[in-house]
């Protein structure tokens, strides 16, 4: 019933799904991932979706519950009936630390088959919920909005029917595999020894031949492609690539580009497919970072498989689609979702499919009034527009967000920043407060647009502790939460 690499403990469940009685019940205390694991989805959306899942109660291991055990594993008591037994609600609760802690408040989930299916159709595992409140909000959010990806269900006359993409787009592995492809990297020290020669945008080159930096996870942040530089320490066994992350004077010169480990030359990898800019998203990405939802535009470059992409797989997704779904994707409210699901180091494919999206139509709706009037007054939107669109307003803010470099050119010309010679005019300076406040902007208007109040959103913003202890160290309170607030309530009826 389960599919993927073979796990022992799975195997024991299922036996004991074989051996329980219809009318039976079966309880056990097994791996979180029973419930959250993409392997163990054909298994665990018998039981979730279809009334038989009693209970889950979910555990970290930090107060020694089994003293020979990593604390950080995470395990679950797991209660289920056979296949006559049903329950109209499961009992769920999740980061539990102590049994005492399902007599509080708020910590145990009622939920029903109908909601469980709600936000994660594809797979039927559960969403970790850490109180009531996170999954009434959650449970909205996906009332009111379409997942990226809808899995076609089966038919016995047609077979599998076709998913349902709210967004035109494939998810595809970063070109180059960081192990198999290794043959194709070439150190700066080998370029040079080759006759290659450092130019513009981190690429080499010699005579025709061309050499491309190979972009990894860890160079690119939100709506930044030169986030950071790889250093390696050849002393360090464990992980000698590390992170230098770019300071803002380095990003404030438009001809800066990040140094990566290696280069990939062009004519030694022929059949690769080469993209002006795509949508990259890092693979690594916890719910305990600062952020989970990390994507940017990427610039023609070698891209490795830990930085995924999200490329059009259809006629009508252009730049200023590309930039609406990335803005989408870097939102609070979209990784506030996304974080109740990420349960291990990997925002896997199978996660970012089921994420609730903003439809491309609701770009199209107008934008609140006394939203844009603010908007237009601290310059951040053209005033020619009567009444300006969702989308009039997104897609300047992730312009100058992401065309901060020489070589995202090609994307700021896809979007029709060019003079009246249709030359592309000059990046955005990097400004750190400038950025702050367009990503604020934007913060509130996704709040609106997937449909919370002020309360909700407040309770959304109080669950970025990271957010919040840098703007506290920096600023001495919680700014992007007032920042956001203040512009939200100009969108409230």
């Amino acid at each position: 019933l389960s599919e993927g690499r073979s796990n022992l403990y799975k195997l024991f469940v299922e036996r004991a799904q074989a051996l329980c009685k219809a009318d039976g019940l079966m309880a056990l205390l097994t791996p979180t991932g029973i419930a959250a694991d993409h392997g163990s989805a054909p298994f665990f959306r018998r039981i979730s979706t279809t009334g038989r899942l009693g209970a889950l109660f979910d555990f970290e291991n930090r107060r020694r519950f089994f003293p020979d055990v990593d604390s950080r594993f995470k395990f679950c008591a797991f209660l289920f009936g056979g296949t006559t037994r049903r329950f109209a609600k499961s009992r769920c609760a999740f980061f539990l630390h102590s049994v005492g802690e399902l007599n509080e408040v708020g910590r145990t989930l009622v939920l029903s088959p109908e909601e469980l299916a709600l936000v994660n159709p594809n797979t039927g595992a559960l969403p970790m919920f850490r109180h009531q409140r996170d999954a009434e909000i959650t449970l909205g959010i996906y009332r009111r909005c379409p997942i990226l990806v809808l899995h076609g269900a089966p038919s016995a006359s047609l077979g599998q029917l076709p998913d349902t993409r709210t967004w035109p787009v494939k998810y595809m592995q970063g070109q180059f595999n960081m192990t198999s492809d290794s043959r194709l990297f070439r150190s700066a020290d080998w370029l040079a020894s080759q006759g290659f020669v450092a130019g513009g945008s981190g690429r080499w080159t010699a005579g025709a031949r061309e050499a491309l930096p190979l972009y990894v996870g860890r160079m690119i942040h939100q709506f930044d492609h030169r986030h950071a530089s790889v250093a390696v320490n050849d002393k360090n066994l464990h992980n000698a690539a590390l992170s230098v992350i770019q300071t803002p004077d380095q990003k404030a010169d438009p001809g800066h580009s990040p140094t990566p480990q290696y280069w990939v030359v062009r004519d030694e990898a022929a059949a690769t497919i080469w993209h002006d800019w795509v949508i990259g998203f890092r693979d690594i990405a916890r719910s305990t970072d600062v952020r989970t939802v990390i994507a940017c535009i990427v610039p023609r470059a070698a891209i490795g498989n830990t930085l995924p992409l999200l490329v059009g797989s259809g006629d009508g997704f252009d730049a200023g689609k590309a930039a609406c779904l990335l803005a989408t994707l870097n939102s609070m409210a979209m990784d506030y979702v996304a974080r109740q699901k990420a349960q291990s180091t990997h925002l896997n494919w199978y996660i970012v499919e089921q994420l609730p999206v903003i439809a491309p139509a609701r770009f199209d709706a107008p934008l609140p009034t006394a939203f844009a009037t603010r908007m237009r007054e601290t310059g951040r939107m053209n005033g020619h527009h009567a009444r300006p669109s969702v989308a009039d307003f997104v897609i300047p803010q992730v312009l100058a967000l992401s065309y901060t470099a020489h070589d995202m050119a090609p994307f700021a010309r896809d979007l029709g920043y060019i003079d009246a010679s249709g030359r592309v005019l000059p990046p955005f300076r990097w400004d750190d407060e400038e950025r702050h406040a367009r990503q604020t902007a934007l913060d509130a208007l996704f709040l609106h647009l997937y449909g919370l109040g002020l309360d909700d959103a407040a309770h959304v913003l109080d669950t970025f502790p990271i957010v919040r202890q840098q703007d506290e160290l920096a600023f001495g309170h919680y700014r992007t939460k007032h920042d956001v607030l203040a512009l939200l309530r100009l969108m409230s009826p």
